[in-house]
């Protein structure tokens, strides 16, 4: 007797075991023999007889096929549903034309043994569910913790979100102890994927049970919870760490030896590691909401920075701005190094590739540089600044950031040895370094300041924004021979920040700071020495005279001078940077530029003072007709109508750029000396001419700034002084002194500054 695969059933081939069929369930079996057409095949418990212990359940055999090799041979089937019996049951057989029943024998195959589950059919498929679940769950913590590192836990703990915090403090203590977690999550995995294969084959049979146990296992105790654990894994992990914990002390007996010999074989767990190369490939391609783009920009600077070199974000010798040092320090050099915009400049004796020693700009503060007898050695050497002196081009820039730090200096000279096989090596400097160049790299971006006047030193462009001032025009050069004005280049940079800022018609509104420094430059400068023998037999020198109509404005800048005003004619005492006659320039506050170059009685109309200003010691003033001060507003115009329209610059006859504000000034004295009664020379007119209308645009006309090389020193001679006796009328002699004369000189100076 043989199953034919059909029902519930459980037969050792080799002969070891009976036939087990489950209660009340279909079971197909066939049977082989002689005359089993008709015969009834029923059970008995007795060993020996059929005629004891028989079962009420019979079964009529019918015969389907005769073996064609053995015809002797038949074929019968019948399907077999039985009620449990606690005992074997044994074959009975009765042919058709026997009355009785013939025992089989106690053959394995003839043995029968009826089961019954071990749960009910709702417990078990509750306790397969439950097995899922857990089946679940270690998959989950296996994705879950294990690929949270301890570190990275840590972390989480110090930076991490509040809740994130929490969950990672209750999770660190249990995956500190990594391997003897791993064996407690896969030995609870492995342990209920079996149990969960061996109650469904209870349930269903076959290969439903392989297929359907498989399923399952791979749906719902690996795919869903690995997928949900890969982004909530601290949160489930911190949730169900009470169930990690109970079944680590369960699996202790097995799990905590395996652990501990995987720590001896293998070692403690290391983390995540990367390269400065993994880590900047890392930031880039990381895509995190917290993160901006220009902070990975400062992380990846901030990782390539020991890789780079101090030669690669040095700047060139050819590039830096220096001073020598037997330079004598005067105004010039002092403006000039001004107008470049830095705080510490290198000395060099001889060559420029010998740099001595540091000068800071602030270190210039407090010098007399009229007296010339101070030179840039002499204040390098007062205050002797510290600066990075052994720099090599081969250095990382990450050494000598920390060198920098550590010696707590701001520059270092960047040098490099000349190898000669006769002569020891000599040192020359082939650049400078600051902390501000190797910030740059670290931060991937230029640092500019409003005083830089470079946003890139080696290319030489210009910083557009560069609040840093241009004094180059009260910067003497070596063929202006009619200085008389006596009037030193830091009092002229000292009237243009006052003017500039506080007196309404000099303001930007008016005239560009461009066009009033180069105003300022020229002879609009007067001294008054006080003689106080004429002034007791009432000789007075008058600034202003009340009631006498003016044309100028005037601001005193050394000495004092008596201010008399009202009906009481109370006398008071101004010093320097008092200033009169605004209102003889600008004849309304509300005023705008259109407005006064559209008005036709502008230039006539004349400012009646009501108060008087005498001259009581000796004293300088600035002086600016309103005919000179409508001549920069008009070049101030012009400048900006070129600028704005895109225009390039002028060029005259001989391809010199044409100032503007030149041009205009000597169109002003030139009606000046019409109006007056003085007749202009033929020179003067076709110089004017020229200017008037030889204008020629050129795109080739770039200004190009030079670094001056001479140093002069100031006259201090008190023969260009004026005297101004209050005899003669005051208008006309006041008129004759501020008259412009615009020698050659000064000229090509006004031409060279307006290039710089």
């Amino acid at each position: 007797m043989f199953a034919t695969g059909k029902g519930s059933y459980t037969f050792n081939g080799a002969g070891q075991q009976e036939w087990q069929v489950l209660r009340n369930t279909n079971t197909k079996f066939v049977v082989y023999g002689k005359n089993l057409n008709g015969s009834i095949i029923s059970f008995t418990s007795h060993p020996n007889t059929c005629s004891l212990e028989q079962k009420d359940h019979l079964y009529t055999l019918t015969m389907d096929t005769i073996d064609s090799s053995q015809s002797m041979i038949e074929q019968a089937f019948f399907t077999l549903n039985l009620p449990y019996y606690g005992s074997t049951l044994y074959v009975c057989l009765q042919s058709p034309n026997t009355p009785y029943a013939c025992h089989q024998g106690d053959r394995l195959a003839l043995k029968l043994i009826v089961t019954k589950p071990v749960l009910p059919v709702w417990v078990t498929i509750l306790f397969v569910l439950f097995l899922l679940c857990l089946s679940s769950l270690f998959s989950g913590l296996n994705l879950g913790l294990m690929s949270l590192t301890p570190q990275e836990l840590l972390v989480i703990q110090e930076a991490g979100s509040p809740n994130d915090r929490k969950y990672a403090k209750s999770i660190y203590p249990v995956r500190k102890r990594g391997n003897f977690l791993l064996c407690t999550i896969l030995l609870g995995n492995v342990l209920v994927n079996s149990i969960t294969t061996i109650l469904l084959d209870t349930l269903i049979h076959g290969i439903l049970a392989v297929a359907g146990a498989t399923l399952a296992i791979v749906i719902f105790g690996e795919i869903i919870p690995q997928a949900i654990c890969s982004r909530y894994g601290l949160l489930i992990g911190s949730k169900t760490i009470f169930l990690t914990r109970f079944f680590m002390i369960l699996t202790s007996p097995i799990a905590y030896p395996l652990g501990k010999l995987l720590d001896l074989i293998l070692g403690d767990e290391i983390g995540a590691s990367y390269t400065r190369e993994q880590m900047s490939v890392l930031l880039k391609h990381s895509q995190s909401p917290d993160i901006e783009d220009r902070e990975k920009n400062i992380m990846t600077g901030v990782l390539s920075l020991k890789s780079k070199k101090i030669r690669d974000i040095m700047t060139n010798l050819i590039d830096v701005f220096m001073l020598e040092a037997d330079q004598v320090v005067d105004d010039e050099l002092i403006l000039s190094a001004h107008g470049y915009g830095y705080s510490r400049i290198p000395v060099y004796e001889k060559q420029r590739d010998n740099i001595i020693g540091l000068v800071n700009m602030r270190d210039f503060a407090l010098l007399d540089t009229e007296s010339g007898k101070f030179t840039v050695r002499n204040v390098m050497t007062f205050y002797n600044r510290r600066y990075g002196k052994l720099i090599m081009p081969d250095d990382s820039c990450y050494e000598v950031f920390n060198k920098l730090k550590k010696e707590q200096y701001h520059m270092g000279v960047v040098i490099e040895y000349e190898n000669n096989s006769s002569l020891d090596p000599k040192v020359r400097a082939v650049g400078i370094v600051t902390l501000e160049d190797i910030i740059e790299e670290m931060i991937q971006e230029e640092i500019i300041d409003e005083t830089d006047v470079f946003t890139d030193n080696r290319g030489k462009v210009r910083n557009k924004l560069s609040q840093a001032p241009n004094f180059s025009a009260f910067i003497r050069h070596t063929n202006t021979t009619d200085d008389t004005t006596k009037i030193s280049a830091q009092m002229k940079v000292a009237i243009f920040q006052f003017l500039s800022t506080s007196v309404e018609p000099f303001t930007s509104h008016f005239i560009s700071s461009d066009i009033l420094a180069r105003l300022l430059n020229i002879q609009l400068y007067q001294e008054y020495e006080f003689d106080e023998e004429k002034f007791k037999m009432g000789n007075i020198t008058y600034i202003y005279e009340y009631g006498k109509p003016v044309d100028y404005f005037v601001i005193i800048l050394n000495g004092q001078a008596e201010l008399i005003t009202g009906k009481e004619k109370i006398v008071s005492l101004v010093g320097p940077f008092s200033c009169f006659g605004v209102s003889a320039l600008l004849c309304s506050p509300d005023s705008t530029v259109e407005d006064i170059l559209h008005s036709k009685n502008l230039k006539s109309r004349s400012f009646v003072p009501d108060f008087s200003l005498r001259v009581c010691e000796d004293v300088q003033l600035l002086r600016i007709r309103r005919r000179h001060w409508l001549a920069a507003v008009r070049a101030n115009f012009f400048e900006n109508e070129r600028t704005v329209g895109g225009g390039a610059a002028m060029l005259n006859s001989n391809g010199e750029q044409i100032d503007l504000l030149i041009q205009e000034l000597e169109k002003a004295n030139c009606v000046d000396q019409l109006e007056t009664g003085t007749r202009p020379s033929n020179e003067t007119k076709e110089r004017t001419r020229k200017r008037s209308m030889t204008f020629i645009p050129t795109m080739n006309s770039i200004p190009v700034k030079t670094e001056p090389k001479g140093h002069f020193k100031r006259p201090r001679s008190r023969s260009g002084s004026q005297y101004v006796d209050n005899s003669s009328p005051e208008i006309p002699t006041i008129l004759n002194h501020s008259t412009l004369s615009l020698t050659d000189n000064q000229h090509h100076h006004l031409s060279s500054t307006d290039q710089t």
